[in-house]
């Protein structure tokens, strides 16, 4: 009786353990896609300000040649 019952609870501690393994493994994949996705918002702001900063770049010398005409 007495092995019955140990094998019984060996059993059930396996569930548990494997039960929680799977959550663990769920919460990690949905925590690191959360991150995933933060990162690559992060990232296409970044992107856009320095896209901005590059066209800036590029049309202030016509702005200067248009107003240095504009002048004379």
């Amino acid at each position: 009786m007495e092995a019955f019952i140990l094998k019984e609870a060996r059993e059930k501690v396996n569930e548990i353990n494997d039960r929680a393994e799977e959550e663990f493994t769920i919460e990690k994949a949905r925590l690191v896609q959360a991150e995933k996705q933060k990162i690559k918002k992060e990232y296409e702001r970044k992107k856009k300000s320095v896209e901005v900063k590059n066209k800036m770049y590029v049309t202030q010398p016509n702005i200067i040649v248009a107003l240095s005409l504009l002048e004379n």
